[in-house]
C-alpha cells in the first residue's frame, strides 16, 4: 500500500496504466475524491477503442514505474470491474461493489483501504492556470472576416478540329488528262 501526494497523483492523468504483467490496460483519467480527506480515492482508466469506456482502480493500489503506472492487477479484472456512470458521484453501494471486485475489505480492514467519508465520492477535475510575471500588453489585435472575392483570368485554350482539305497532287510524267466539255 502506497500514499501519495495530490501532485504526485494530478501529474499521473494522461499516463500508460499497466497491469501486473506489463500489459497496458489504458490511461489515467479522472479522479475521485474521498469527500472526508479530500484526497483522490478512485483513478479512472480510460480503456478500449479512442478510450471509449472507463474503468476504475483504488488510487492507493497504483505505483509509478519509470513513465508508467502499474496496478497490481490483471488487465481482465481491471476491465471487467463494475461499470460507473462517470458523471455523477460515486455512491456507496458503487464503491462497495468495486471494493470487493478487487478483493478490498470494505470496511478497511486489513486492505489498508480507508472507506470513503460520507459514502460517497466526487470526481476532480483540475483545469491549469497560467500565471504570467510581467505585465501583459496587447501586441496586435486580430479580426478573422470571410469576403468573397471575383477574380478575372485571361487564359489561352487550344481548340482542336478535324478539316477535311483537297490536295492534288501532279499527274505522272508522260500522261496528260483530257477535260471535255460536254
Amino acid at each position: 500500500m502506497h500514499e501519495h501526494d495530490l501532485d504526485t497523483i494530478l501529474g499521473w492523468r494522461g499516463r500508460t496504466v499497466r497491469d501486473r504483467e506489463g500489459d497496458k490496460i489504458g490511461t489515467l483519467g479522472e479522479l475521485f475524491l474521498d469527500r472526508e480527506t479530500d484526497l483522490p480515492a478512485w483513478g479512472g482508466i480510460k480503456t478500449g477503442l479512442f478510450g471509449t469506456s472507463e474503468t476504475y482502480v483504488p488510487i492507493a493500489r497504483i505505483e509509478e514505474d519509470g513513465r508508467d503506472l502499474r496496478v497490481p492487477y490483471d488487465k481482465d479484472t481491471v476491465t471487467s470491474a463494475p461499470r460507473i456512470d462517470p458523471e455523477v458521484a460515486l455512491d456507496a453501494g458503487d464503491e462497495r461493489a468495486l471494493f470487493e471486485h478487487y478483493g478490498e475489505s470494505w470496511m478497511g480492514g486489513d486492505s489498508g483501504v480507508e472507506p470513503p467519508g460520507e459514502n460517497e465520492m466526487i470526481r476532480s477535475e483540475e483545469e491549469p492556470v497560467v500565471r504570467s510575471t510581467g505585465e501583459m500588453k496587447p501586441v496586435e489585435r486580430v479580426r478573422l472576416r470571410k469576403v468573397t472575392v471575383t477574380a478575372n483570368e485571361q487564359r489561352t485554350i487550344p481548340l482542336r478540329r478535324e478539316e477535311v482539305r483537297l490536295e492534288t497532287d501532279p499527274p505522272p510524267d508522260g500522261e496528260i488528262e483530257r477535260v471535255e466539255d460536254v
